[in-house]
């Protein structure tokens, strides 16, 4: 079977839609290696991390030649070409890892997309009018033009029905998966070192995530304050993600909250220690207002490390009932989750017995097969 990808993400972004495409691909390629693969992407990053990626593939992978090679013709590629390309290299299955389809895919290729969430629709009110505008165009198309549908949760298969008339019969739930870096033996002396690097010289809790309203990291913030109302020992907050203008409303919060003293924020931790201070926290907490999936409250659990999150049903899914869960606009709730963890080392140890059953859906094994499954179902 000759399988091909729109892979433009898989080497060009290094967060969710990245590393999604680049789990899917390599997983299937270990799982299914006498399969052939072609990757289509119209330009490679010239990050480490795709340089990487493109010598473990570069025999499969398809870049623009001639005129489509310069800068403007490469969107133009993606969208008009990648498709006729495809038919003419007569593939078997075309499966847009990230919401989107190519013009000129004919029948003979089984057509097949991700959508990762419609966030957009659910929460317009984050997004301008005009990326709402084009990304519900090219997401409901390529709904209308798969032949299957990938939804990442249960929560993504409901909004997908309700915002765009679906048949459910052609949505399937396949899960994601954690980056490799989260299933590493993490070495002790490596932790202490990086917990002195950074001064964290006591119990802390845990936030990665973009520093976005939808996340409600100043909500964090403030149940955060009456968690230290409630403990009998000094404890910190960290943040960690990308700085946003929503940073400048969550800095205020902590200064008028004079909590400068135990909430830090970090703006550029480097990938290969965010797994160490998970394993270093308390407990992280996650208490985004909604999300497709949830892969913090994954990562957090494949290191073990508790994670108190949000109650919206994709965090539940990621979750299961290894993590707590809150309401993040009721601070008091979120407080009272996290107290649980901080207070109570046989609480917070009991929690996660049996996680490991609960990970395995979340493996690349699972879920190469569960997509193997579909690209090869009549």
């Amino acid at each position: 079977m000759h399988i091909a990808f729109e892979a433009k993400r898989a080497f060009n972004n290094f967060t969710g839609l990245g590393n999604y495409s680049r789990f899917v691909i390599s997983a299937l390629k270990e799982q299914y290696p006498k399969e052939q693969y072609s990757l289509f992407t119209p330009q490679v990053s010239t990050r480490d991390e795709a340089a990487h990626f493109l010598k473990e593939n570069k025999e499969i992978t398809v870049l623009p030649s001639g005129l489509w090679k310069a800068g403007a013709l490469k969107s133009a590629w993606r969208s008009k070409r990648i498709g006729k390309l495809a038919e003419r290299e007569d593939v078997d299955v075309f499966h847009g890892l990230s919401n989107e389809l190519p013009s000129g895919l004919k029948n003979r290729s089984k057509k097949i997309v991700t959508i990762h969430d419609l966030i957009f629709l659910r929460y317009p009110d984050f997004y301008p009018f005009i990326d709402r505008r084009i990304y519900k165009k090219k997401f409901k198309s390529a709904c209308k033009k798969a032949d299957e549908i990938i939804a990442i949760s249960e929560q993504t298969k409901k909004d997908i029905i309700e915002f765009f008339d679906i048949d459910s019969s052609k949505i399937h739930v396949v899960y994601q998966g954690v980056h490799p870096i989260y299933k590493q033996e993490l070495k002790t002396r490596r932790l202490l070192y990086l917990l002195d690097q950074y001064s964290l010289h006591q119990p802390y809790f845990l936030y990665v995530g973009s520093i976005e309203d939808r996340k409600n990291a100043k909500d964090l913030v403030q149940a955060f304050k009456l968690v230290l109302d409630q403990v009998n020992h000094d404890l910190l907050l960290l943040i960690v993600g990308k700085r946003t203008d929503y940073q400048k409303e969550v800095e205020k919060e902590i200064n008028d909250l004079r909590l400068d003293q135990n909430v830090r924020i970090y703006n550029n931790i480097p990938f290969t220690e965010l797994p160490y201070l998970y394993k270093g926290a308390v407990a992280s907490v996650y208490p985004s207002s909604f999300e497709g999936f949830g892969i913090p409250v994954l990562e957090s659990l494949s290191v073990g490390t508790s994670v108190v999150t949000g109650n919206q049903s994709a965090m539940k899914e990621a979750g299961g009932k290894y993590a707590l869960y809150a309401n993040p606009k009721n601070h008091e709730e979120l407080a009272s989750q996290m107290v649980k963890l901080a207070d109570d080392n046989a609480f917070n140890e009991q929690l996660l017995v049996g996680v490991e059953g609960h990970l395995v859906q979340f493996s690349a094994e699972k879920i190469a097969g569960d997509l193997m499954g579909i690209y090869k179902a009549p």
